[in-house]
């Protein structure tokens, strides 16, 4: 067993140290004593930590290359060396992301280097006076001012590497200027205006047929259970939530202040976050508020409890009851539901509430079918609806459109585990259909086609003309889609809903035959499933259950059934030597989730 060097890691929401777990497969047998919560790592890490603090003091930062050839020198190889410095940046030793095109090749060793270089924008009277707006311009005159010292002055190579760090870290995005001239602009969220913007009562409004649902996140002291404060938490949501901004068209229309913001998630409806005595009121106007009240209600959560160390958010309900401002937490209402007792007392009025009303869905999932029918009916409304506004879409529309999205994000969460090998959304057809016997086939070849995790839509409708990447021919066993036949058929039924919405702005058109292909192999891929499913196995059509269902074991079936994703895999990496899953890139979302994407939109992670 080799010598072992002992370090802190903090575990994942799994309870997982899994920078250590990623360790220990690289390191592979060598490392077999180290415990997947362990703290003890191969005594070449504490080596290399040793040699990085000592050239840290004549070098703030370094290119990779000479990271890896300063490994070597401690005896470190090519692979475990990038396995080292992904570990080294969680632990806060050094600055380093590998997954980033514009940051793979910069190590910064001393990241209080960079915190100095982000602290003379932040006290730049100009950009106080812009309220957080400044050129990108500015910058290299911030950074490189002839009239600072040396040791105040940043090298050009540097500039960009840390505009995109300050990006990464939540601290500013680029914005879109409405002159078609206007240079490239950051915001620094810490600088917005202190009060909410004139004009914001008209830009939050209830619409005919909208609903209103409000949840309450308080942030609490792990030990103590007290309220308290996760400092900065409202300028990261400001920056992490920009692309529901109202100005992310046009900068002069966003609508945030240092206390809260207002956001717009198209059919999903409208968001308002405020924090109002220190807790982060969420509310959100919509024909089915859920979707989008859940994505920011989570988002929250997980920024909080990720970010904040010993800080919990916790969500609750506003009781129901006139005048009374009390809270009902969602946490104790699902204890209270599962030992039995359908209600629950408010602290406050002291009256009980049922459960069910308190967390009921406004709208029931319908069937697949009957959403899908709806859906193609409505594809004319949706297509118009790009120019016109959502508004002009009916609720019942808008309704099954936001759920839709809810499943299609259920299904990705469901498949979290497969997705940092390779991706998880795919449609399939027999390479000769016409001679394809559905009840009599033991063994076929398939055509097979991968999808953009990002836009929804397969490779084909993404590439270029003639560009027939990601496109397979391989050949399936009967056997092997029987048995992934729950995962092919919620895949499917998942992507036949999300093309509908996914159609606006691309190049497919509804009467096209490439669109009618596509849809051709989704309804292949469900029928197929349904036929295969053995008599005693159900799958709901519906990953996305209401928080009173049972049906959760659905995708607890999905998830236990992972690993014919990881089979697939494997199949494609051998038709496709390149390796490359037909061009998709592996990316990497805010919640440190992988996703598989198409070229053209990685530069959004």
């Amino acid at each position: 067993m080799p010598d072992v060097h002992h370090i802190d890691c903090k575990p994942n929401e799994n309870g997982v140290c899994y920078q250590l777990d990623e360790l220990k497969a690289a390191i592979g047998r060598e490392a077999a004593a180290i415990p997947s919560v362990g703290r003890t790592v191969p005594l070449s890490w504490k080596n290399v930590l040793d040699a990085l603090r000592k050239r840290s003091e004549k070098e703030p930062y370094i290119h990779y290359a000479d990271f890896e050839k300063l490994c070597d020198e401690q005896s470190v190889s090519k692979e475990l060396a990038t396995t080292y410095a992904v570990i080294l940046n969680e632990l806060g030793h050094l600055i380093y992301y590998r997954n980033d095109e514009n940051l793979k090749n910069t190590v910064i060793l001393n990241p209080e280097y960079l915190s100095k270089a982000v602290g003379f924008v932040l006290e730049d009277k100009a950009t106080k006076e812009a309220r957080g707006l400044i050129e990108h311009t500015r910058l290299t005159k911030i950074w490189h001012n002839p009239d600072k010292p040396a040791k105040d002055r940043y090298p050009q190579e540097l500039h960009p590497v840390f505009l995109r760090l300050m990006a990464k870290f939540d601290l500013s995005y680029q914005v879109v200027m409405p002159q078609a001239d206007a240079p490239p602009t950051s915001l620094l969220a810490q600088l917005v205006p202190g009060p909410r913007p004139e004009g914001w009562q008209e830009d939050w409004v209830l619409k005919p047929g909208d609903v209103e649902r409000t949840q309450v996140c308080r942030v609490l002291d792990t030990e103590t259970g007290r309220t308290t404060e996760a400092e900065g938490l409202m300028y990261r949501l400001i920056v992490r939530l920009h692309r529901y901004s109202l100005g992310r068209n046009n900068y002069h229309q966003s609508r945030h202040w240092k206390s809260g913001m207002i956001l717009d998630d198209g059919y999903n409806g409208r968001g308002f976050i405020e924090e109002i005595g220190g807790d982060l009121q969420v509310t959100v106007r919509a024909a089915y508020p859920e979707r989008f009240l859940h994505h920011l209600c989570s988002e929250i959560q997980w920024l909080t409890e990720h970010f904040w160390k010993g800080l919990d958010a916790r969500m609750f309900v506003p009781c129901p009851t006139d005048t009374c401002k009390g809270l009902l937490e969602q946490d104790e209402m699902l204890e209270n539901r599962a030992n039995e007792m359908p209600k629950i007392r408010c602290s406050v009025c002291r009256e009980y509430h049922v459960i069910d009303n308190l967390m009921a869905t406004m709208q029931p999932k319908p069937q697949y079918q009957t959403a899908l029918e709806e859906l193609s009916i409505g594809q004319e409304k949706i297509l118009g609806a790009v120019e016109k506004g959502f508004d002009s879409i009916d609720v019942q529309l808008r309704t099954l459109m936001s759920q839709a999205d809810e499943q299609y994000e259920a299904l990705l969460t469901t498949l979290t585990d497969p997705a940092k090998e390779g991706p998880r959304l795919f449609s399939f057809e027999p390479v000769e259909r016409s001679h394809f016997n559905p009840k009599q086939w033991t063994r076929e070849k398939f055509k097979l086609t991968l999808w953009c995790e990002h836009r929804r839509l397969p490779l084909t409708a993404l590439n270029k003309p003639d560009d027939n990447s990601g496109v397979y021919e391989i050949e399936l066993t009967r056997e092997w889609v029987q048995k992934a036949a729950p995962v092919i058929k919620v895949i499917s039924t998942t992507l036949s809903l999300a093309l509908r919405i996914a159609v606006p702005g691309t190049k497919l058109a509804t009467d096209d035959a490439e669109y009618k292909a596509i849809a051709e192999q989704l309804e292949f891929g469900v029928k197929t499933s349904d036929a295969l499913i053995k008599g005693g196995e159900e799958v709901s059509d519906w990953l996305v259950v209401d928080e009173k269902s049972d049906l959760n074991q659905t995708r607890q079936a999905i998830r236990a059934q992972g690993s014919v994703l990881r089979e697939l895999h494997a199949l494609l990496r051998t038709e496709d030597k390149a390796n490359s899953f037909g061009g998709l890139e592996r990316v990497q979302n805010k919640r440190r989730e992988f996703l598989w994407v198409h070229k053209q939109f990685v530069n959004e992670y």
